[in-house]
């Protein structure tokens, strides 16, 4: 019926999606019509724009299906959908701590499926954007103030004297409340790939983008702050990979064995060679087809392919490279990444733009004060 982007799993977390929706886009015809100079601002933060009528029948409609009364003024219409829309993500973000506190794996609702964090996340931050919504309201007509009050609940407790005190109050202490409540069990800060799709958290909603290189090489660059990566390393990975090494090597044998990318080969072609058949007798004494002789096959094919690719056939040095197409194949596909992120997540491009450097050697270098508990 109304617009739920992102897409939730969870049939609760959509209902609160829609409820945000439709009360986002009360709250900015609102404002727009107290504050035309705001036009553009609200048209640029909110994605559903509705007709207000459109908007009063929206509410009453929803607020019939949740089995509320759906008489009054607009106003207080919305004032009952923000209280369900509370209610609600109170419901939501319980079930989902009871849910992790459960150590049979059964669920405590009636859902299938585990409740998944990004719709639990999202949820909160919906229904956090819309509460400052109609606090700013308020703050423009204090004479709503009365309307509006009906959200805050009996038992609260608080300093205020007056109704918009009041609210304000009810809605910062809602807020943090329910954030922090949900920061205790899910990262603020997260870079992660789920299957094949990265979801990322920053500070604010989840959101999932599809696998690009560029977002691969921000995330090795995030697990390693203020450690310098060249380009190459970045755009091949780093060597030997963990299947070259088994765990009965000792130090030495993983130093002997250890080949890193350069502009310029660290190794001889008849290092290489040595290399090749040091490797190849170990293969012999191992059994076919176990998994320690697929190692190993796998450890000599990588070598074979670093000697090919420093070397021709005849054992001469191919003209080598100074890192300028891996710096520029770097910085495009970082580039790239931080457009796709940009989409959705602008602080964190911000971010990224300030403090993750491209170039022969890249770094992601913030300051203690803007480093991350970054969960990768």
């Amino acid at each position: 019926m109304f617009d739920s982007k992102p897409s939730y799993k969870n049939p609760l977390a959509a209902r609160i999606a829609e409820s945000a929706s439709l009360l986002e886009s009360f709250a900015t015809e609102l404002i727009q019509k107290k504050q035309p100079r705001l036009t553009q601002v609200g048209k640029k933060l909110f994605r559903a724009m509705f007709p207000i009528l459109d908007l009063v029948d929206g509410i009453s409609e929803l607020l019939k299906q949740k089995g509320m009364q759906g008489d009054g003024s607009p106003e207080e219409k919305a004032a009952q959908l923000l209280i369900s829309l509370i209610e609600d993500v109170h419901q939501f973000t319980s079930e989902y701590s009871n849910e992790k506190l459960n150590t049979n794996d059964k669920l405590p609702t009636i859902y299938e499926e585990p409740i998944d964090r990004a719709d639990v996340v999202n949820a909160v931050e919906r229904s956090s954007n819309v509460t400052d919504l109609f606090k700013d309201i308020i703050e423009n007509d204090p004479a709503l103030a009365g309307i509006f009050k009906i959200i805050i609940p009996d038992n609260f407790e608080c300093q205020s004297s007056n109704d918009l005190e009041k609210l304000k109050e009810f809605i910062k202490d809602y807020q943090t409340g329910i954030k922090n409540r949900v920061n205790k069990d899910i990262p603020e800060y997260m870079f992660q790939l789920k299957g094949d799709r990265w979801e990322i958290r920053f500070e604010g909603e989840i959101f999932h983008l599809k696998k690009i290189v560029g977002l691969k090489h921000i995330h090795s660059l995030l697990m390693n702050p203020s450690k310098p990566i060249r380009s190459d390393h970045l755009q091949y990975g780093k060597i030997p990979n963990k299947k070259m090494v088994s765990q009965e090597d000792t130090d030495k044998k993983k130093k002997e064995a250890e080949v890193l990318i350069q502009f310029r080969p660290q190794f001889s072609y008849t290092d290489y060679s040595n290399a090749i058949r040091s490797l190849e007798t170990e293969l012999d004494q191992l059994e076919l087809g176990s998994k320690e002789y697929l190692s190993k096959e796998d450890e000599i094919e990588h070598v074979k392919k670093e000697r090919s690719r420093n070397f021709n056939w005849r054992g001469k040095e191919r003209p080598h490279d100074s890192g300028e197409k891996a710096r520029q194949a770097v910085s495009k596909s970082i580039a790239n990444a931080k457009e796709k992120i940009n989409k959705d997540i602008p602080e964190l491009v911000i971010h990224l733009t300030n403090y993750l450097h491209p170039g022969y050697e890249c770094i992601y270098d913030p300051p203690p004060s803007e480093l991350k508990s970054w969960h990768l």
